[in-house]
Order: C-alpha cells, then sequence, then structure tokens
C-alpha cells in the first residue's frame, strides 16, 4: 500500500510504501495505487481533498495585476540583459564592465556603446515606470515586442557603431 502526508492546503509533503519503508508515520494517510501516479504524474496539479478523502485537480488563482507587472518587469529586464551581453560579444567585449574601460581609455566605438546603452536603458525604464503602471490587460502584452521596439528606438536615438 502507499501512503502519503499532505500539508495543510493537501499539497503531498511525502509518500511511503509499505514494500519499502518499514515504519509508516502515524499521520500518514493511505492512498491507492491510482491516487499515487496522479500525485507524481501531475506535480503541482493536484491536492488532496480531505472532505472527499480523494485527489482532485488544484488550478492555481491567476495572479494578482502587481504580481503580473512585477512578472512583466523582470521579463523585460531579462530581455534587456540578454541584448545587452549580445552587443557586448558581438563586438568582441566580455561585458559592460569591459566596455567601460575601452572607453575610459579613449576609444570611439566602446564610448558609441555606452552611448546606445544609456538610452536603450533609459527607455527600458521609462517603458517600467510610465507604460507598465497604467497596462490595465498585462496577459496580452508581447513582451519580446516591447523589448524589440524599444531596442530599435535606442539605435535610431543613439546609433551602435
Amino acid at each position: 500500500m502507499k501512503y502519503a502526508i499532505f500539508d495543510n492546503q493537501g499539497f503531498p509533503k511525502a509518500f511511503f510504501d509499505d514494500e519499502i519503508h518499514e515504519q509508516i508515520p502515524v499521520n500518514a494517510i493511505e492512498i491507492t495505487e491510482e491516487q499515487w501516479l496522479e500525485f507524481i504524474n501531475n506535480q503541482g496539479q493536484r491536492k488532496w481533498d480531505f472532505a472527499k478523502n480523494d485527489v482532485v485537480v488544484y488550478e492555481p488563482p491567476p495572479p494578482t495585476p502587481e504580481e503580473l507587472k512585477a512578472q512583466t518587469q523582470k521579463q523585460l529586464l531579462n530581455l534587456e540583459k540578454q541584448r545587452v551581453n549580445d552587443i557586448c560579444t558581438q563586438y568582441g567585449y566580455i561585458d559592460l564592465a569591459d566596455v567601460n574601460i575601452y572607453a575610459n581609455q579613449g576609444d570611439s566605438e566602446a564610448k558609441a556603446i555606452l552611448g546606445w546603452y544609456s538610452t536603450y536603458d533609459d527607455l527600458i525604464w521609462n517603458w517600467i515606470d510610465q507604460i507598465l503602471p497604467v497596462t490595465t490587460n498585462l496577459q496580452s502584452v508581447d513582451v519580446k515586442a516591447v523589448e524589440n521596439d524599444l531596442f530599435n528606438q535606442s539605435i535610431t536615438i543613439s546609433p551602435l557603431p
């Protein structure tokens, strides 16, 4: 027989099998092989209904508007980081710190890249500070398209070398 221990919300914390474990905790609930497989094959998507003594589908609540805004901001900043890393690699630099070293030595290419980055970063943060707070349907926002548009704006304003 299989057994499980669940948290207060019905999510499994531990499984036991009397063919493997010599001692089964007293607070473990006996479950069928099929119920155990439901948990194993649908991790995070099933929970135990204590009233029904059975597995039920778990549908997490939709994210709050604040959570969606935080997720969108994080996605955009990650795309910015990827773009900057790609630009640095394209021009033969390790990272922005490396670009900065060359710019401080008077390298015009590095100065142009830093100028572009300053514009690009300003556009990213302007979008985060000005557009993101008033966007009502964040689930329809294509963050990659937003980043690409901001990148194109940035190279129009401060062209890359």
